[in-house]
């Protein structure tokens, strides 16, 4: 079935049914959208900026998305869809007069941040911008221009909503917390390939691992590598800079922390210049181990032949020492010898067995790209670079007009490989890829999932990982598994996460409004662990449904109900393994009316192998031990509706607001005092206990500056702001910092 929508093309866009839904839920609220690559994140924003359109008609859409390529293929996608004229491209590529006038005659602008944050600086208005598309919003954290667009927007404009797109937002819930409080997200809308409505559209994707032995010449110049860089780290340990010198245990993340502690105290004013050295040193080092392990030898030859050239202090100290010239002399000799990587040629074999697949190479490094290119070419292979813009050791980049005619020529065949490095992995149309090679693997989750996502988009792919053995390319290959097996589980757990609000229109069903009185319906806190349940989409329909990660219960009705839902087999097991006694006392430490469904038609005492005094018992316990009310129900819908009743009981006609923390009061006026201190975000009962020992009373702890929160152990600068904010800003009943604090 086709939208149907003025300003959607006819017959042009059928929507999926995730899809649609996806568009039904972004269309009022600020919107995470987390959707696998190649599943029409584009689409959704296209959906979204007509409905906003035909909503203010006066207003504009601005798509951001972090390169130009990236934008013109957007600006495509939507001319082929919209029923719209005035769009246009803006990037620094167009002159800034201009960039007014189109700004001005255009509904529909699509640009890249740092145009635009520089144009904001130049006095540019975002007023009357409807909507702002963030693609690639992984991005928005730290100085990035995503951040300062964000915010301008938020004051400035009349009718704002912002969408936010990725495939792949973080493996570290702190960062997806910062993207959220960045780009004021209200909702998330996340799937992963693994949900019933996306699997049907995922192609599968072939995952080979191609294994490479070091030869002996490699295994010589690195001992020399570690011997040198085992004395600098020797000697910073000696400073108090590390407390091991042990290279299993040192890598670039510790080196550059130890800089940056260096850089501070020189900018205090202490002498550690000496210090300042080493670490570098160390660095280049680290960095000439990496190039041998996992690119080859031309590559550490190229590498060193520039360091040498290099007239910092720390490099004229390490090409001092003779053992640093012999090493720099080897690898120059087996350069010239021809001695390089294993994996070079185990690529171009595999390169030939797949001869009439159009494949693309990614690695991480220039010097490999000419390297690989010229090796495939030699062996009659037709293969092209394919860089960024950015020149770098006297090689120029690849400007935008060169990188489109080579993808062009690469969708004619004109030759079917490409030898890229990252500024592939992100964005950029590329045509059909049926085989994706990592010449190393990447620690990087996002890097990675968007190198694979270069594949199996119509069809069937296949991705190979070159790795020598022994290596960190070993190492870097298990951190992007186990970053990205994160990164599934925060995406599993993002679902639900702030203002869930179910039910709006679909524009498949353009205009039929479907009126609800907000106000007088209840509001239900549900579990997480609930969020896949037939109660669930029960109540979504007849009540304001807000979905959290519930400390106790599974269902919060009111500041004094909550209701634990089991089903009767859950009940029996929870008897047996002894967690229906720690589960009750919880109910009833921390609300007044705690409530125990139990669900199902099933007879309670000849399901399982227990003594039916037992349960019997459990059952006496829980009334008179927990004072808990037990309730049967006989399946979900019965355990929804009940829900509602309870609920509109609890809430109306008073319509008192609900509050998630439901305890009672402690017994002792310690307890109480910790109690309000733990109400805090992220503050625990020892970081509670901590805080009273430092500040003697809550007044004090609430009068308390950030730096003064800072003082004391376990808070850090994110605690801090957070437990100020929550202090001392001005209430506001949709308060985003307290939403994103949460977490």
């Amino acid at each position: 079935m086709y939208v149907d929508h003025p300003l959607v093309k006819p017959e042009t866009i059928s929507l999926r049914k995730y899809q649609e839904c996806i568009v039904s839920r972004a269309i009022d609220a600020n919107t995470l959208v987390v959707l696998p690559t190649g599943l029409g994140k584009t689409i959704i924003a296209a959906m979204v900026s007509a409905y906003r359109l035909h909503k203010f008609p006066d207003s504009k859409i601005l798509f951001l998305a972090p390169t130009r390529p990236l934008a013109v293929q957007h600006h495509k996608t939507f001319k082929r869809i919209l029923n719209i004229e005035d769009m246009v491209v803006l990037t620094g590529m167009t002159p800034v007069g201009e960039r007014e006038k189109l700004w001005n005659e255009n509904r529909i602008i699509f640009a890249t941040p740092q145009t635009i944050e520089n144009d904001l600086l130049r006095g540019l208005s975002l007023e009357n911008v409807s909507l702002i598309i963030f693609d690639e919003c992984h991005r928005a954290v730290g100085n990035y221009s995503y951040v300062n667009i964000a915010r301008e927007y938020m004051k400035t404009a009349r009718n704002k909503l912002i969408l936010g797109l990725t495939a792949s937002p973080s493996s570290d819930n702190e960062i997806v917390n910062e993207i959220c409080s960045n780009l004021f997200i209200e909702r998330i809308e996340a799937k992963t390939d693994h949900d019933i409505d996306v699997k049907p559209y995922i192609q599968s994707v072939k995952i080979d691992w191609v294994k490479v032995e070091l030869p002996h010449e490699f295994i010589s110049v690195k001992k020399k590598i570690e011997e040198i860089l085992r004395e600098e780290l020797r000697e910073l340990k000696s400073m108090g800079y590390l407390e091991t010198s042990d290279l299993t245990k040192i890598n670039k993340r510790t080196l550059l922390e130890v800089q940056s502690e260096i850089r501070k105290e020189i900018v205090s004013g202490l002498d550690s210049y000496q210090q300042a050295s080493l670490v570098a040193s160390a660095l280049k080092l680290n960095h000439a181990l990496e190039l041998l392990e996992t690119q080859g030898i031309s590559s550490l030859d190229n590498y060193l032949e520039r360091l040498k050239r290099q007239k910092s202090r720390a490099m004229r100290k390490l090409f001092s020492d003779s053992r640093m010239i012999d090493l720099a002399r080897t690898v120059h000799d087996f350069s010239i010898l021809g001695i390089d990587h294993p994996k070079l040629d185990r690529l171009v074999e595999i390169v030939k067995e797949h001869k009439d697949n159009k494949i693309i190479i990614f690695t991480q490094y220039r010097d490999s790209v000419d390297k690989i290119v010229e090796k495939l070419n030699e062996n009659s292979i037709c293969a092209h670079e394919f860089i960024g813009q950015a020149s770098r050791d006297g090689k120029k980049g690849m400007t935008q007009r060169e990188q489109m005619k080579v993808l062009e020529n690469f969708r004619k065949g004109i030759y079917n490989v490409l030898v890229a490095t990252s500024v592939a992995e992100e964005g950029i149309d590329i045509p059909r890829v049926d085989l994706v090679i990592f010449y190393e693997p990447i620690p990087s989750e996002i890097r990675s999932i968007q190198r694979r996502g270069r594949t199996g988009r119509s069809r069937a792919g296949k991705v190979i990982i070159m790795m020598a053995k022994g290596t960190r390319d070993e190492a870097y290959y298990w951190a992007s598994v186990y970053k990205e097996r994160r990164m599934a589980r925060i995406i599993r757990d993002m679902r639900g996460r702030f203002d869930v609000n179910f039910g709006q229109q679909s524009l498949l069903n353009y205009g039929a409004k479907l009126e609800r009185d907000e106000e007088k319906r209840v509001k239900i806190y549900v579990d997480i662990r609930e969020k896949n349940s037939e109660i669930l989409r029960i109540l979504r329909d007849k009540a304001r449904i807000e979905i959290k990660r519930l400390e106790v219960g599974d269902f919060i009705l009111s500041d004094r109900i909550v209701v634990e839902r089991k089903t009767i087999s859950d009940f029996l097991q929870s008897i047996i393994d002894k967690r229906l006694l720690l589960q009750a006392e919880e109910l009833a430490r921390n609300f007044e009316i705690p409530i125990m469904i139990i669900e199902g038609d099933r007879d309670l005492y000849s399901l399982r192998d227990i003594h039916p005094n037992a349960i019997r018992g459990a059952l006496i316990s829980l009334a008179i031990d927990f004072g808990i009310s037990i309730i049967p129900t006989i399946n979900e819908e019965d355990t929804a509706n009940l829900l509602l009743i309870i609920a509109k009981r609890e809430q109306f006609p008073e319509e008192k607001e609900i509050a998630l923390r439901g305890e009672r009061k402690p017994l002792t006026l310690e307890e109480r005092q910790r109690f309000v201190l733990e109400s805090l975000p992220s503050v625990s009962a020892v970081l509670a206990k901590r805080l009273l020992e430092r500040f003697g009373s809550v007044k004090n702890v609430m009068n308390a500056s950030k730096k003064e929160l800072m003082e004391v152990e376990g808070i850090g600068e994110k605690k801090a702001e957070g437990i100020f904010n929550v202090v001392n800003k001005p209430y506001k009943e949709k308060n985003r910092v307290d939403l994103i604090e949460k977490g």
